[in-house]
């Protein structure tokens, strides 16, 4: 779909990637696809496990995503939406049904000092995650994050930017640590006392001055080693 509606539609040679959490997935399957692309790539909390040899990738990545756990909950959600899909599904399918009388009901509770454009973004991103995103993309890619990684390590001559949480409480710091080992190129960047969320609500304007950094860096020539 991004390939579809951004990228051949807009004929863009170039591009710069920025994704956080599961979309980070994505991301670094785009860069493999278009390696002479991808100008930067920017990756926000990315879910990477290393899977050990010869244990099945889908499973293991959703034991240590949802380990079943009921706090905090944020944990509890992710456990509930990866574990027991029919619940998830049905609560998400209520909610994003009757948006429009949630959104009403948030103007009227907060006397319209709320922007209900958050509300409606929230909901269909909680649709499409527990309907089919989460499985297809985290757990179905499990496996072929570890290729990615290699492949960007080795053919995509990008900069590699990593921010993470430091009291991400859903996808632990381990993980931008790992893509680190995996890619020694990139930068990681953890920012104290912020969580999945909080890595960029509440601190957009000082992120969007860090992108400008990144973007900025990367029309000047790196000197990456390519195997």
């Amino acid at each position: 779909m991004i390939e579809r509606s951004v990228i051949s539609q807009f004929k863009l040679k170039t591009f710069h990637v920025v994704a956080h959490s599961l979309g980070c997935i994505l991301a670094l399957a785009l860069a493999v696809k278009h390696p002479g692309a991808i100008k930067s790539l920017t990756l926000l909390a990315p879910p990477y496990y290393s899977v050990p040899k010869g244990v099945q990738g889908t499973q293991y990545v959703m034991r240590r995503v949802a380990p079943k756990e009921v706090w905090p909950p944020m944990a509890f959600g992710a456990s509930v939406a990866s574990w027991y899909e029919h619940i998830s599904r049905t609560v998400s399918l209520v909610l994003c049904k009757n948006h429009h009388l949630l959104e009403f009901l948030t103007r009227l509770l907060t006397g319209n000092r709320m922007r209900t454009y958050l509300i409606e973004g929230f909901l269909c991103h909680t649709h499409n995650a527990s309907w089919h995103t989460l499985h297809n993309i985290i757990f179905g890619s499990g496996s072929k994050v570890e290729a990615y990684l290699d492949h960007i390590r080795d053919n995509v001559d990008c900069d590699v930017t990593v921010f993470h949480g430091g009291r991400d409480e859903l996808i632990p710091v381990e993980c931008s640590y790992g893509v680190k080992r995996k890619v020694p190129r990139a930068r990681i960047h953890v920012v104290p006392d912020k969580d999945h969320i909080t890595i960029v609500v509440g601190r957009q304007k000082e992120f969007a001055r860090e992108l400008e950094l990144i973007w900025r860096r990367s029309t000047t020539p790196q000197h990456h080693s390519i195997n």
